[in-house]
């Protein structure tokens, strides 16, 4: 799955704990997922990535964060070009 359409939420709270499940869940089978939140605005607010389990007793690996307290980035600004 390469986008997804946009979901709004309250409370940026919210948005990360769906953004972690659907990534584990996503990761759980065997991809490996990015995860960008961004603000309203278009500031990007955070960035995971979620690595599927190398073994079935391990769990998938999410790692990253939010980024809001770095200066202020575009939608598009963190793509390579």
């Amino acid at each position: 799955m390469n986008d997804t359409e946009p979901q709004l939420f309250t409370r940026g709270r919210e948005a990360e704990s769906a953004a972690k499940k659907i990534a584990e869940t996503l990761a759980a089978a065997g991809d490996h997922v990015e995860l960008h939140l961004y603000l309203r605005d278009g500031q990007l607010a955070a960035r995971f990535v979620c690595l599927p389990p190398i073994s079935e007793e391990d769990g998938p690996l999410l790692v990253g964060g939010s980024l809001l307290a770095r200066p202020a980035q575009k939608r598009g600004a963190d793509v390579p070009a």
